[in-house]
């Protein structure tokens, strides 16, 4: 029986190490604004499709509505990268990107999404939230509007049964309840 600790140190080979090299600059890149980062951004998604490039599963699509980078994602979209299996991608708590773009009010990024694919607005993570779940919580009032507007239902509840004001007033948000 071979010695299992000969597995461990192995060295990568040239094409994961290559892949993990490419990840990397993926991840930096998701939040750059320069040319040669789009550029990049295209051929990784073109090359890799939804591939999840951290820990937390998201792809390159969740950076871009992290850091609300609209550029960048209209350039996937002009190259009709931005796919309905990029689109959908869950991370490890079952977020899309719309999710993301939902926590962290990148409204612009969120209509660009909603345009290409309106049922996101529907999509569930793993607490059941939706979309405007998140905004109304985190108190993104702008995204909640836009969420509204792409007929998401305000009387959806989570998992637990709590519903979207339960999500504003948990989060101290008592500005969304003027909605």
């Amino acid at each position: 029986m071979a010695n299992s600790a000969t597995y461990f140190n192995t060295a990568p080979t040239t094409i994961n190490a290559s892949f993990m090299s490419h990840r990397s600059k993926a991840y930096k890149s998701a939040s750059g604004r320069t040319p040669e980062s789009l550029v990049f951004l295209c051929n990784f998604t073109r090359d890799n499709g939804p591939v999840s490039i951290d820990k937390r599963g998201d792809t390159v699509l969740h950076l871009l509505a992290t850091n609300g980078n609209k550029i960048a994602l209209e350039s996937l979209l002009r190259a009709g990268l931005l796919s309905d299996d990029l689109l959908t991608k869950k991370n490890v708590h079952g977020n899309i990107a719309l999710h993301e773009a939902a926590m962290f009010g990148h409204k612009e990024v969120a209509e660009i999404m909603l345009r290409k694919k309106p049922d996101l607005v529907f999509a569930c993570n793993d607490m059941k939230e939706t979309p405007l779940h998140l905004a109304a919580g985190y108190g993104n009032k702008d995204v909640f509007q836009v969420l509204m507007g792409f007929n998401s239902d305000c009387m959806m509840t989570r998992q637990d049964g709590r519903t979207i004001l339960h999500a504003a007033i948990d989060g101290e948000r008592y500005c969304m309840l003027s909605f």
